[in-house]
C-alpha cells in the first residue's frame, strides 16, 4: 500500500506543478517545492537523476539518517511521540516542519515564521515578486538597457578599433613598397598557402643594393609618399625649391641606426677553420649627405665605400661573421579620416626597424620590416588643431558616460543583493541549528549564491574599466595596447551580458532545455575531454616532431595543433596532404598513414561518441521535462515547502511578504 500511496502522491505532484493547483488536504507538502524554489526556474531543479520514489516511511528515515537529518541534538517538541511520528510527514517521510514551529515558545515560532517567509520570498522568480510586492525590477530593467545601449556603444566602437587597425596595417603596407626593394602587391595579400617564399637576399651584391634602397628611399621620403611623412624631429619641414633632393638641408633629418650581431672572429689556420664564437654588438650611426646619397642613388654599390668610411662593410667573407644587421628609424605621420566616427587628425610616431638575418648562415638572408605605430602630440613640430568637436563625438561620450553610470548602478544592486543573500544564509544556518538542532548541507548553503548574479558583477567590472579605457581613448590617448584592452574588456562584458539573458529564459520551461542540456551533459564531457585530450597531445607531438620539418602545416608546435583542429573539422584536408615534402620517401608514407589515422580515429569514433553524449543529455532533459519537475529534498527545501503557496495578487499576501513582516538582515 505504502507504493501506491506514494505513487499517487507523485502523480499529484507532478500535476500540481503543471496546472499551478495546490491542496494541502489531498497532496504532500512536497508539492509546494515547484512554487517557492522558482528562483532560477527549472534549470535548478529539473535533470536530477535521484529518484525519490517513497519505498516505506521507515525506509525513508533510515535513509535519511546519515544525511541532513541527523536530529539527535534536535529540541524535541511535546508533540513528537515515542516514534517520532509527529515529526515526519507520514505521507511522504519528510520533516514535518509545522509540528516542530508549533511546538515553540512565542518568540522562537515567530522568528521561524519571519524566516520561512523571507526564504520563500527570497527563492522567488522576478514575476512573482513583482505579484507580491508591485516593486519595479530594477536589476531586471538595468540588464535590459544594458543590452541595449552596451549593444550600441561596441558598433561604434567596433568601427573606429576598425578604421584604427586598418589604418595601422595599411602605414605598415606603404613602409613595405618605400623601403623594401622588389616587394610587390601579391606579398601583401594574405593567403595560404602562400604564394611566394620568404622575402630574402642570396648575395652580398643583392645586400648592398637593398641596403642602398633603403637609404635613398628614407632620405626621399618626404618629396616621393602621397601621404604626409616627416621625420622624427621637433625642426620643421624646409621647404624645397623643387622637389630636387640636392636642394635640401639635411641637418634635420635624424640619422639611420644600424646594429650588427656577429661573432668575434673566424680564422683559417692550417687549413682548419678556428671560430671564436663570442657574441658581439655593433651599433653605427649613419648620417648621409646630400652629395653621397645622389650618389648612391646613381650607384647602388658606391655605399660600400661610405659604409667603409664608418667602419661598416658587407663582404664576402663575412658571411660566417655576421648573424644579423638592424637598421632602425623614426617616422611621423598624420591620419585624418572623414569617413570614420572620430574625424579629428591624429598624429603618429613610427618606428621601423628593418632585419637583415643570417642567423642561419645557409646563404639566404631573410629581410623583415617590423613596425611599432604610437599616437603623440607633435608632427614635425608643429601642434595639431583638430578644430571644434563634432556632434558624433559628443553623441559618442554621452553614450559612455549612459553605460558607465548604468554598470554602475547594476554593480551596486547586484553586489548589494549578493550581499543580503549572505547575510540570509548566516541567518538560516544559526536558526536552525540553534532552534531546529538541524544543520545546513553544503549544497543548501551554495543555493543562496546566485551565480547569475555573480555573472553580472563580473561583467559589469570588464564594462566599467573598458568604457574608462575607451573614454581615455577618445581623449587622444591612442596606444595600441589601450585599444587592444578595451576590445577585450568590452567584447568580454558584452558576452557575459548576453549569456545573462539565459536566466530569465529559464523561467521558461521550454527555452532552457540549452542549458539543461549543457548541465546535464558538462560532468560526462569534462570526463570524456580528458581521455580524448591525451589522445590528441599524442599525435601532435608525434605529427610536429615527424612531419614538421616536411611541412609548412607542421613547422610549429601551435600550426600542428591548428592543423590538426582543422583535419578534426574536416577541412583543408587534401592540401595537409600535398603540403608534406616528397624529398622524404619514410616521411611522406608516414605522413600519409598519421593523417589517415587521425581523421579516421576522431572525425568517425571521437566526435561521434562526443556528440553521442550531448544527446545522451538532451533526451534524459526532455524525458524529465515530460514527467514533470523533479526536485532535490534536503531540510532547506522541505522547510521553504512547509507551507502552502499563497495567492500572489491578494492584499493579504503583499502585506505578509512585506519588509517589516520578514527577517531584518541590517540593510
Amino acid at each position: 500500500m505504502s507504493h501506491i500511496r506514494s505513487g499517487n502522491i507523485q502523480r499529484q505532484s507532478r500535476k500540481a506543478s503543471r496546472y499551478g493547483s495546490f491542496d494541502p488536504t489531498t497532496t504532500s507538502t512536497s508539492t509546494a517545492f515547484g512554487y517557492w524554489l522558482g528562483r532560477d526556474g527549472a534549470d535548478q531543479h529539473q535533470g536530477k537523476e535521484q529518484d525519490f520514489r517513497c519505498e516505506g516511511v521507515e525506509a525513508i528515515k533510515m535513509h535519511r539518517r546519515g544525511g541532513y537529518n541527523n536530529l539527535e541534538n534536535a529540541p524535541q517538541s511535546p508533540l513528537d511521540g515515542a516514534n517520532g511520528s509527529a515529526f515526519f510527514d507520514g505521507a511522504a517521510g519528510m520533516i514535518n516542519f509545522n509540528a516542530r514551529i508549533e511546538g515553540l515558545d512565542a518568540g522562537d515560532k515567530d522568528t521561524l515564521e519571519r524566516l520561512r517567509r523571507h526564504l520563500q520570498f527570497f527563492f522567488l522568480d522576478p514575476k512573482k515578486k513583482f505579484r507580491i510586492r508591485r516593486q519595479f525590477p530594477f536589476k531586471l530593467a538595468f540588464q535590459i538597457l544594458k543590452i541595449i545601449f552596451l549593444t550600441v556603444q561596441l558598433i561604434l566602437f567596433a568601427e573606429l578599433r576598425v578604421s584604427h587597425v586598418d589604418f595601422l596595417d595599411e602605414t605598415v603596407t606603404v613602409m613595405r613598397h618605400k623601403f623594401l626593394k622588389e616587394w610587390d602587391d601579391e606579398r601583401d595579400a594574405v593567403v595560404y598557402p602562400p604564394e611566394s617564399g620568404s622575402y630574402a637576399v642570396f648575395s652580398s651584391d643583392g645586400l648592398i643594393e637593398h641596403f642602398s634602397f633603403m637609404v635613398t628611399a628614407y632620405y626621399n621620403i618626404e618629396n616621393e609618399s602621397f601621404a604626409s611623412f616627416s621625420y622624427d624631429t621637433a625642426q620643421p619641414k624646409p621647404l624645397s625649391d623643387d622637389g630636387n633632393i640636392l636642394a635640401h638641408e639635411f641637418s634635420h633629418v635624424p640619422p639611420l641606426k644600424l646594429c650588427i650581431d656577429r661573432i668575434a672572429d673566424v680564422s683559417i689556420q692550417n687549413d682548419t677553420y678556428i671560430f671564436d664564437i663570442s657574441e658581439i654588438k655593433e651599433c653605427f650611426s649613419l648620417d648621409f649627405n646630400a652629395t653621397e646619397v645622389k650618389a648612391i642613388q646613381k650607384d647602388p654599390m658606391i655605399i660600400r665605400e661610405f659604409l667603409k668610411a664608418r667602419n661598416v662593410t658587407f663582404k664576402q667573407e663575412d658571411a660566417l661573421i655576421i648573424s644579423k644587421a638592424t637598421v632602425t628609424f623614426n617616422l611621423r605621420t598624420i591620419h585624418f579620416s572623414p569617413a570614420s566616427t572620430d574625424q579629428k587628425p591624429e598624429c603618429y610616431l613610427i618606428a621601423i626597424e628593418i632585419v637583415f638575418d643570417n642567423s642561419r648562415h645557409s646563404g639566404q638572408v631573410f629581410v623583415k620590416l617590423n613596425t611599432v605605430i604610437s599616437y603623440v602630440n607633435l608632427c614635425n613640430g608643429r601642434v595639431l588643431e583638430g578644430g571644434v568637436v563634432s556632434n558624433m563625438s559628443i553623441i559618442i561620450s554621452g553614450l559612455d558616460i549612459f553605460v558607465l553610470i548604468l554598470c554602475v548602478a547594476s554593480l551596486i544592486l547586484c553586489s548589494r543583493a549578493l550581499f543580503k543573500a549572505y547575510l540570509l544564509e548566516r541567518e538560516t544556518e544559526r536558526y536552525f541549528t540553534r532552534i531546529l538542532g538541524i544543520p545546513i548541507e553544503w549544497a543548501d548553503r551554495m543555493y543562496f549564491l546566485n551565480l547569475w548574479y555573480v555573472m553580472i558583477v563580473v561583467n559589469d567590472i570588464f564594462i566599467i574599466f573598458g568604457t574608462i579605457a575607451k573614454i581615455s581613448i577618445e581623449f587622444r590617448d591612442f596606444d595600441s595596447d589601450l585599444f587592444t584592452i578595451t576590445s577585450l574588456l568590452l567584447g568580454g562584458g558584452a558576452l557575459m551580458v548576453y549569456l545573462g539573458l539565459f536566466r530569465y529564459l529559464g523561467f521558461f520551461n521550454k527555452y532552457n532545455i540549452l542549458i539543461l542540456t549543457m548541465k546535464k551533459a558538462l560532468p560526462n564531457i569534462m570526463r570524456f575531454m580528458v581521455c580524448a585530450i591525451i589522445l590528441y597531445c599524442g599525435f601532435l607531438l608525434t605529427g610536429w616532431v615527424i612531419i614538421g620539418p616536411y611541412s609548412i602545416k607542421f613547422r610549429t608546435l601551435s600550426q600542428s595543433s591548428e592543423a590538426l583542429f582543422s583535419l578534426l573539422n574536416g577541412d583543408d584536408m587534401f592540401a595537409t596532404f600535398y603540403t608534406i615534402n616528397d624529398s622524404n620517401t619514410t616521411i611522406n608514407i608516414f605522413g600519409k598513414v598519421y593523417i589517415y589515422t587521425f581523421v579516421c580515429l576522431f572525425i568517425y569514433i571521437v566526435l561521434s561518441l562526443f556528440i553521442a553524449i550531448i544527446m545522451d543529455a538532451y533526451e534524459a532533459v526532455k524525458e524529465y521535462a515530460n514527467e514533470g519537475l523533479k526536485v532535490e529534498h534536503s531540510a532547506l527545501r522541505e522547510f521553504l515547502a512547509s507551507s502552502a503557496p499563497p495567492n500572489f495578487d491578494a492584499p493579504e499576501t503583499r502585506e505578509a511578504f512585506a519588509a517589516h513582516n520578514l527577517l531584518h538582515l541590517g540593510l
